[in-house]
């Protein structure tokens, strides 16, 4: 009898602990950063310096232009939006991001402008084993 209502408790106490791993699983499976119409162009592992450079590969031309944050957080100041023709735009973003979120939409200057390069003013919020990872997506 002690043992059916031990191992009634045990399951109980595995259902319960397994219902909120659930629920964050179904909720990271629709996160913001899995909008279909945004595409990841380039990516880095931030090194907890002020500043890190992106290099973003190709001639496409985009409109708009989000950060993604997965791994830590860290709180981005700055992006200067380095293009082909030689121009840049500065876009001031302030934002505490926690992993698995992104910036607002910011919207790049003219009409669809070819990126090259992605530079990122952060602090990082904390020495972690496994650095930040920041993901340029564009559309």
């Amino acid at each position: 009898m002690k043992r059916t209502i031990i191992l009634s408790a045990a399951a109980a106490a595995v259902a319960f602990a397994v219902v909120p791993a659930a629920a964050q699983n179904r909720n990271w499976n629709h996160n913001e950063w899995r909008d279909s119409s945004w595409k990841t162009i380039a990516y880095t592992r931030v090194d907890g310096r002020d500043t890190d450079t992106i290099r973003v590969p190709g001639t496409a031309r985009y409109h708009q232009m989000r950060l993604c944050v997965f791994n830590g957080p860290i709180e981005v100041r700055d992006v200067d939006v380095r293009f082909r023709n030689g121009g840049h735009q500065d876009i001031s973003v302030r934002k505490l991001m926690r992993p698995g979120t992104c910036s607002r939409n910011l919207d790049l200057a003219g009409n669809r402008r070819d990126v090259t390069a992605v530079r990122l003013k952060y602090s990082p919020l904390a020495r972690h084993a496994t650095r930040p990872l920041v993901r340029v997506q564009v559309r």
